[in-house]
C-alpha cells in the first residue's frame, strides 16, 4: 500500500521545515546550548552545595525553557528524553523539530486515503464561465468560455470557425486541411498555410498539442481515442464534432441512424451553435443558422412533394471508387433538392462500389466534388462509362465547392448547397440568379470577403 499524500509528498518520507521556523528555533536552541557550554567552561572553582544547587537550578530551568519550546510543538515524550540529553541535544532537537512537523501532517491527513491523481487544472480566469456539456460522442466536457487558443484537427469545424470569423482563435489545424476542405479555404481563412499541423483526423502528435497549450483541442470523431484520453489527462479539455445527433456510432464513417435528416440537421445546428458558444461568436452563430432555414425554407417551398419515382437518380463519385451510401448526409439534400442518392439501397455508409454496380444503377446524373477533378476526368474518359446515361446525356456535374455534397454537412452545404442542387435538377423552380444571390449574401456576410465562385 502506498503511503498516503499530502500537498505532494508520501507521510513516510521526512518533512523540512520552513527555511525561517528552523532557523529560529536552531538559533533559540545554540544560545541555550551556549548557556550550558559556558556553566561548564567558567566554573573553575571547586564545587560547594550552593554552587551544586545553582548548577542544578540553572540546568533545571534550561530544561524547563526546552520543555516549553518542545510542547509549543507538540513533540513526543520519547523526542524529549532524547533530546535533554546533554551530549545529543542538538541532533536531536533537529531530529525530533521533523518529526514534530511530520505529525502534525499525519495529525491533518488523519485516516484519510490517498487522493487519486488529477489532472493539472489552469486556474479559473474571473473574466471566463466554465461551460459543461455533452459533445457528439457523448463525452463530457468542461472548459472555460470564451477560449482563445484552439487546435482544431476537424475540417469542418475549421470552415465553419471562418464563417463565424474566429479564425485568429485557431492555433493549429489537422495536416490535410486543403485536401479535405478545398483551396477556397485559403481565401477565407488568411494565414492557415501557416499553422501548424499536429495531427490528422484520426493520428495524433500529442506532444506537440501539449506543447501548444491550447484551452481546447476540437476532434473529429475517428480520432484515436488513447490519444484524446492522453490530452484529457493533461488537463486540456476535448471536444468531438461529427455533424450529426445520435451520439457515439460504432464506425464513424459508417453511421446506422434512425433518422438521417434529423441527426444532421441537428448535427450542424449543434456544431454551428457550439463553436459559436466556444469563442464567444454566438450572435453571429445563431445568424448563421437562421441563414441556413431561411435557405432551406425556400427550397421546399419551391420543390414541394416529390414521388421517388419521379425524382432524378443521382450517383457522387469519390475517389478510390468509393461512393456516399445510406445514412451519409449527402443522401439529405439530395433528397431535399429533389434527388435520390441511387447507391443508398446497396451501400452503407461511405463504402467501395464497382463498375457492375455502377452500371445496375445507371443515374440520370453523376456528381463529382470540385475537389476531386482527377476522378471527373477519369470517368469521361473511361470507355466502359460510355454507355452509362448520365455519360451519354452529358450529366456528370463537378460540384462547385461551396456547395459540399458531403458525407457530413457544413453550414454552406444546407445554406447553398441544397439550393444549388435544386437548380441543378429543377432549374425552372430555383433560379440562378437566386442562387448567386444567396451566395454572394452568404460570404460576405459570414466570411467577410466576396464571392468568387462560379455555377
Amino acid at each position: 500500500m502506498h503511503a498516503p499524500m499530502r500537498y505532494g509528498r508520501a507521510l513516510s518520507q521526512p518533512y523540512t521545515l520552513p527555511f525561517a521556523r528552523t532557523t529560529t528555533l536552531h538559533n533559540v536552541i545554540q544560545r541555550k546550548e551556549a548557556t550550558m557550554s559556558d556553566t561548564h567552561t567558567h566554573t573553575t572553582a571547586p564545587r560547594t552545595d550552593d554552587a551544586t544547587n545553582a548548577q542544578a537550578d540553572t540546568s533545571s530551568n534550561t530544561e524547563r525553557a526546552y520543555e516549553a519550546l518542545f510542547s509549543r510543538n507538540n513533540v513526543s515524550a520519547a523526542t524529549r528524553s532524547h533530546a535533554l540529553t546533554r551530549r545529543n541535544f542538538l541532533g536531536a532537537t533537529l531530529a525530533g523539530l521533523s518529526v514534530v512537523s511530520l505529525g502534525a501532517l499525519a495529525g491533518c491527513a488523519g485516516n484519510k486515503p490517498a487522493p487519486s491523481k488529477e489532472p493539472e487544472k489552469k486556474a479559473a480566469d474571473p473574466k471566463k464561465t466554465t461551460w459543461e456539456f455533452t459533445d457528439q460522442i457523448d463525452q463530457k466536457v468542461s472548459v472555460q468560455i470564451p477560449v482563445e487558443r484552439m487546435v482544431v484537427l476537424q475540417h469542418h469545424s475549421i470552415d465553419i470557425l471562418a464563417q463565424l470569423g474566429a479564425q485568429k482563435k485557431v492555433i493549429a489545424v489537422e495536416k490535410n486541411w486543403e485536401k479535405d476542405l478545398g483551396d477556397y479555404i485559403k481565401d477565407v481563412f488568411p494565414g492557415i498555410a501557416s499553422l501548424p499541423n499536429p495531427g490528422s483526423l484520426s493520428d495524433w502528435n500529442v506532444e506537440t498539442i501539449a506543447s501548444l497549450k491550447p484551452d481546447v483541442v476540437i476532434a473529429a470523431s475517428q480520432a484515436n481515442p488513447k490519444a484524446m484520453k492522453q490530452i484529457r489527462d493533461l488537463g486540456i479539455p476535448v471536444c468531438v464534432v461529427s455533424l450529426r445527433a445520435e451520439g457515439k456510432q460504432q464506425e464513424a464513417q459508417n453511421p446506422r441512424l434512425s433518422n438521417a435528416d434529423t441527426a444532421y440537421t441537428n448535427g450542424c445546428k449543434w456544431a454551428v451553435e457550439t463553436l459559436g458558444k466556444l469563442t464567444g461568436t454566438s450572435d453571429k452563430a445563431n445568424l448563421l443558422w437562421k441563414f441556413c432555414k431561411e435557405s432551406r425554407d425556400q427550397v421546399e417551398r419551391a420543390i414541394g412533394s416529390i414521388d421517388d419515382a419521379k425524382r432524378t437518380k443521382v450517383f457522387v463519385a469519390c475517389p478510390d471508387n468509393k461512393t456516399y451510401g445510406n445514412d451519409k448526409y449527402v443522401g439529405c439534400q439530395l433528397l431535399r433538392a429533389g434527388a435520390i442518392n441511387v447507391a443508398a439501397k446497396d451501400i452503407q455508409g461511405y463504402k467501395p462500389y464497382t463498375f457492375e454496380m455502377l452500371a445496375k444503377w445507371d443515374p440520370d446524373m453523376i456528381i463529382v466534388q470540385d475537389r476531386y477533378k482527377s476522378v471527373y476526368d477519369a470517368i469521361l474518359a473511361s470507355k466502359p462509362h460510355q454507355q452509362l446515361k448520365a455519360v451519354k446525356n452529358k450529366k456528370v456535374v463537378l460540384a462547385p465547392y461551396w456547395t459540399k455534397p458531403w458525407g457530413n454537412p457544413d453550414a454552406d452545404s444546407i445554406a447553398l448547397g441544397e439550393l444549388w442542387l435544386a437548380h441543378i435538377f429543377y432549374p425552372e423552380k430555383i433560379s440562378k440568379d437566386l442562387v448567386l444571390e444567396r451566395a454572394k449574401a452568404f460570404y460576405k456576410t459570414f466570411y467577410g470577403t466576396d464571392f468568387k465562385g462560379t455555377m
